[in-house]
């Protein structure tokens, strides 16, 4: 990554960002609690759409535990599982990505290919409406 650029992710990419749930804005917030990791599950031009990952999704009917030897891989808690019930979409880059801590750039991992589409595909059958953030 250059000085002054981002680069762009794509679809199965790890980000650091500010999720807004959507129980958050409908009780007014506008901005997320907390920074989380983010997985992007759709690039629509410069739109972005990414899942909240959370260590408390096990037993969720609304999450996805992402299985301990992808997480170690992609540098997530074991534990850790994607909400397919919801969604954040963005124009990149947005005011919510959060730059890495320990080296430059954004993308802090990324899931596989195939583990990417199944969690694409459950958000499609859940029919997830997007929280937007622009």
């Amino acid at each position: 990554m250059t000085a002054g650029k981002t680069d762009r992710p794509a679809a199965g990419h790890i980000l650091r960002y500010v999720y807004l749930f959507e129980e958050e804005q409908r009780q007014g917030r506008d901005e997320g609690v907390k920074e989380r990791f983010v997985v992007i599950v759709g690039v629509e031009g410069s739109r972005y759409l990414v899942a909240a990952i959370t260590t408390k999704g096990e037993g969720r009917k609304n999450a996805i535990v992402i299985p301990d030897e992808i997480a170690r891989t992609a540098g997530l808690a074991p534990g850790s599982a994607i909400v397919i019930s919801e969604f954040n979409r963005f124009t990149w880059p947005g005011f919510d990505i959060r730059p890495l801590m320990k080296q430059p750039g954004y993308i802090a991992g990324r899931l596989p290919p195939r583990f990417t589409a199944k969690i694409i595909d459950a958000i499609a059958a859940w029919r997830a409406a997007p929280v937007d953030r622009d």
